[in-house]
């Protein structure tokens, strides 16, 4: 977005760092597997441990500058047979999964006192959004 500081357009908002979710490598095996056949992936082409790095890394950004995190991974895993549970595919969040996701971001607007339902539309809704331009729209929100 160039030389425009998103929190110099909302000096109120909330910057939350979000983990990826784990990566069930079985299950994107299987995946392949029902699509392509035995021509599939030997290998996943994402690995759990690797996302776990970055979730780690993610959580601890988000300590040193301050702001919260949630941190998806580990919370994730903290569920017996969570791979099917909220993976579709060992990658794609399931139902379950993005209601993890849904109850994780309105904990954490709860613990900074917002509510989800009463928070204003500070930047446009996506649809107003260019995507050759995507700078216009926000520009014309915060100027």
């Amino acid at each position: 977005m160039g030389e425009i500081c998103l929190q110099e357009c909302s000096p109120a908002m909330l910057v939350v760092l979000i983990t990826p979710p784990p990566v069930d490598e079985e299950g994107r095996k299987d995946y392949a597997k029902s699509l392509y056949g035995e021509k599939a992936m030997q290998s996943p082409e994402r690995t759990n441990e690797m996302a776990g790095v970055y979730a780690r890394q993610c959580v601890e950004l988000a300590k040193d500058l301050g702001i919260r995190s949630i941190d998806l991974w580990s919370k994730m895993q903290g569920t017996d047979g969570w791979q099917k549970k909220f993976l579709s595919d060992g990658l794609h969040l399931t139902s379950e999964g993005n209601a993890v996701v849904h109850e994780e971001v309105v904990r954490v607007f709860s613990e900074a006192w917002l509510s989800a339902a009463d928070m204003p539309y500070d930047f446009p809704h996506h649809s107003e959004i260019d995507g050759k331009n995507p700078d216009k729209a926000f520009l014309q929100k915060c100027l």
